[in-house]
């Protein structure tokens, strides 16, 4: 059985809890702790797949209590329901939180949230691996722009606009941020996936205390990985972004469809930096299976970690979460068969990474695109990559 435990000192907030979960009984075994200190020791004693806690608590807090979580039991995948309207609690919870829910919350967005967290936990098999990304609070950015980005913040002038732009050049600041204003903190009532509106959003100051007070973003260490390159994935990234975008208006796809595609393409590959920078030792191996042996990245990474860069990156997403077009891209771009009926935007993903990479008879999935009637759009695709090419080496 599912195990949830729920922390609140208010003890009229914890009966409600219990009263609202009561009909969730065969679903879910759940305890209710009044302190982070008896969280903890019930943490000890059992497992628990699930926290969901406050953040402003008596003694020790919702986000000392959340620190604690992480450097001990980081399994767990961490929840806030909290009341509270304090944005620099509320910012600084996020970098601990997978998840942030506002008070009052009914049971049926509760059960909803808390479900889709355990089907995401089936897509990796290795409890080590689950540990790890469940650990992760930040990926690291690209020195030169997070160096940009932090030199625009301390500019008096600049525009939400320039923000999204220097965001939307990096994938690990496009994949926080889109956390970050998908957070039921912020109360928009749409999916944002692209990070210029997230930045809009957001705006100016509370992305300028996310990163310059609370550093939801960091720099890549160049000695993580000896032969990974963070620059070389990153360019990539952003040509099969920008490939997709042009692909999925191509075939006409509504603006919100096209947003996902350029997301989905510059996050696709978000899995590979999860591997490189938390796994260097074993990423290195990966690295040297593909060149010896000549295999797709996915073959080799199967080899050495049992899993996909694919699953890792989706995995992630989904416990940021992030959009579900946006994390079945990610999880599918190589397999869009697998969603039936795929969408289209995923289809652009898929067809804008083979084209970069030069691999369209090894990576494309041909019986999908003939049974979708595409097949015979991919010759003006290829020229819309060949210009796109061209565009980025003039």
């Amino acid at each position: 059985m599912k195990r949830i435990l729920f922390v609140d000192d208010e003890p009229r907030v914890l009966e409600a809890l219990k009263r609202m979960l009561y009909p969730l009984r065969h679903e879910w075994h759940s305890e209710f702790a009044s302190s982070g200190p008896e969280a903890l020791r019930l943490l000890s004693e059992a497992e628990y797949d699930v926290i969901v806690t406050d953040v402003r608590m008596a003694g020790m807090s919702g986000i000392e209590l959340l620190q604690e979580v992480v450097k001990q039991f980081p399994q767990v995948v961490r929840m806030v329901l909290s009341g509270t309207a304090d944005q620099e609690i509320t910012l600084r919870s996020a970098t601990l939180a997978h998840q942030y829910l506002m008070k009052p919350c009914d049971a049926a967005t509760l059960h909803a949230t808390v479900e889709r967290a355990f089907r995401l936990r089936s897509m990796l098999e290795d409890a080590g691996l689950k540990k790890l990304i469940s650990r992760i609070r930040s990926l690291p950015s690209i020195p030169a722009v997070y160096a940009n980005l932090l030199a625009a913040l301390r500019s008096p002038d600049i525009s939400t606009k320039e923000i999204g732009d220097i965001i939307s050049r990096d994938i690990s600041m496009t994949a926080k941020i889109l956390q970050l204003v998908n957070s039921a903190f912020f109360g928009i009532s749409r999916n944002v996936t692209n990070p210029l509106t997230a930045a809009i959003y957001l705006g100016t100051e509370t992305i300028r205390a996310l990163t310059l007070t609370i550093s939801v973003f960091s720099q890549f260490d160049i000695q993580a990985a000896s032969t990974f390159s963070i620059q070389t994935l990153h360019d990539h990234s952003l040509t099969v972004g920008a490939l997709a975008r042009g692909i999925a208006k191509s075939m006409g796809l509504p603006k919100t469809s096209s947003d996902d595609a350029f997301t989905g393409g510059l996050l696709h590959d978000v899995g590979r930096l999860v591997l490189a920078c938390n796994c260097p030792e074993q990423y290195e191996q990966v690295l040297r299976i593909i060149k010896k042996d000549e295999l797709a990245s996915r073959t080799a990474e199967f080899q050495v970690f049992g899993t996909s860069h694919s699953e890792v990156g989706a995995y992630l997403l989904w416990l940021w979460g992030l959009p579900d077009p946006v994390t079945e891209i990610v999880a599918h771009h190589h397999a869009p068969a697998a969603v039936q009926p795929p969408p289209l935007a995923l289809i652009a993903v898929h067809v804008a990474d083979a084209l970069v990479n030069g691999s369209c008879e090894r990576d494309l999935d041909m019986a999908c695109l003939n049974a979708l009637g595409l097949a015979a759009r991919l010759p003006e695709w290829k020229r819309m990559h060949d210009d796109l090419a061209a565009e980025v080496a003039a």
